[in-house]
């Protein structure tokens, strides 16, 4: 049989193949590689080391593979061509995030995997800490307590609501264990309790649930009217929006609470800089718009009002608690948050060393509760 020789169109569409694997590559190694992606917002993958031993065991091509995938030309503008596509398209699930019909985007929860070692850890600071009182409070999100919004035919396959009650339950009587989700339940008429592009609830959801606090923790509550609110920006697009980049989602608003009679010192004790604010109005020019809450991440943070009551609190906590602590704030003198994924030596022996601390207050979201690093240094 004679051998079909290329023909020129043949020829044509090799050549333009190379040329564009060409194009490509070139574009690549000359576009300018970013550390952090503000869209994303999330650090970008780096350039693995290369060693026989990392190469055998796989560990640098999954690196090289993660890192191409995090710089190649234009990525963010591709990104969001596929998203738009996929939801044109009619998907109301792009990866683990649900596409509600009001433009909400609320992210699913999977199966969790270390709820008995979080147990653990939470047994341990009960154990480890001597003189002041625990409360607990695991926040569901809208994934839960939003389950309404999600779109037809949504299966739900994992119950916040049941890790959390199996949690509460083996720290019956070690901790309070404060109710968020029927606090959030019963103030859903009156606001928006999450955002719609973030996975985090909102200042109004916020106090909801210190309201249950105060409750837990026999303090009288501060009503929501004694604090002047104010709208600081209406073009907060948040981490779940970075994931898909679709304009199409629009944006949120954030509003900050503020008490008139505040008289504080806000110390950020790794950078020693000093607030008389919670608030860092820098990032609301940012894409992190979020971290406006107490600014950003911090292993220690200090807080004295000099117009509350004698006494000390800490919180130890993932990012939902950035919008919360301003409610404590008329309640104790000193307030000491921790970020356990950045604060090292466990906090239970700097809150053994201060007798003034009285309350403990651990704080987390269900949906990032079964990841979260700090768990591993809560104690």
């Amino acid at each position: 049989m004679e051998e079909r020789k290329p023909s020129i169109s043949d020829r044509v569409t090799v050549y333009l193949i190379c040329a564009m694997i060409l194009v490509f590559s070139a574009a690549f190694f000359m576009n300018e590689k970013k550390d952090f992606s503000e869209s994303e917002n999330r650090y970008l993958a780096v350039l693995p080391d290369f060693s026989l031993k990392h190469l055998s065991e796989g560990k640098f091509t999954e690196g090289l593979e993660k890192y191409v995938c995090d710089h190649f030309p234009e990525r963010e503008s591709f990104l969001n061509i596929v998203s738009e596509a996929q939801r044109l398209s009619g998907r109301k699930q792009i990866g683990d995030i649900y596409i509600c019909d009001d433009r909400t985007l609320i992210q699913a929860y999977g199966a969790p995997a270390n709820t008995e070692r979080i147990i653990g850890q939470f047994d341990k600071l009960c154990d480890s800490t001597e003189n002041a009182k625990i409360y607990l409070m695991l926040v569901p999100t809208a994934v839960s307590i939003n389950a309404e919004k999600l779109p037809k035919g949504a299966v739900l396959t994992h119950s916040q609501s049941d890790t959390t009650e199996r949690i509460y339950s083996e720290l019956s009587g070690r901790a309070e264990c404060v109710d968020a989700a029927s606090a959030l339940a019963k103030a859903k008429e009156g606001g928006e309790l999450y955002y719609r592009t973030d996975h985090h609830w909102t200042t109004y959801g916020a106090y909801a649930v210190y309201e249950a606090y105060c409750k837990a923790a026999g303090l009288d509550a501060v009503p929501a009217s004694e604090y002047k609110t104010e709208t600081v920006t209406d073009a907060f697009r948040g981490t779940l929006y970075s994931r898909l980049n679709d304009e199409y989602f629009g944006s949120d608003s954030i509003v900050s609470y503020s008490h008139p009679d505040w008289q504080l010192s806000v110390k950020y004790e790794d950078s020693g800089e000093i607030s008389d604010t919670p608030y860092a109005p820098e990032y609301l020019d940012k894409k992190d718009k979020y971290s406006y809450f107490l600014n950003n991440i911090h292993p220690l943070i200090t807080i004295e009002n000099a117009s509350a009551p004698e006494g000390a609190a800490a919180v130890i906590k993932d990012s939902y608690a950035n919008s919360f602590v301003p409610f404590m704030l008329m309640h104790y003198r000193t307030l000491y948050v921790f970020d356990t994924r950045y604060y090292k030596g466990g906090p239970s022996s700097f809150i053994n060393e201060h007798k003034d601390i009285k309350d403990v207050l651990i704080l987390y979201n269900m949906n990032t509760l079964d990841t979260d690093t700090g768990i591993g240094g809560i104690y």
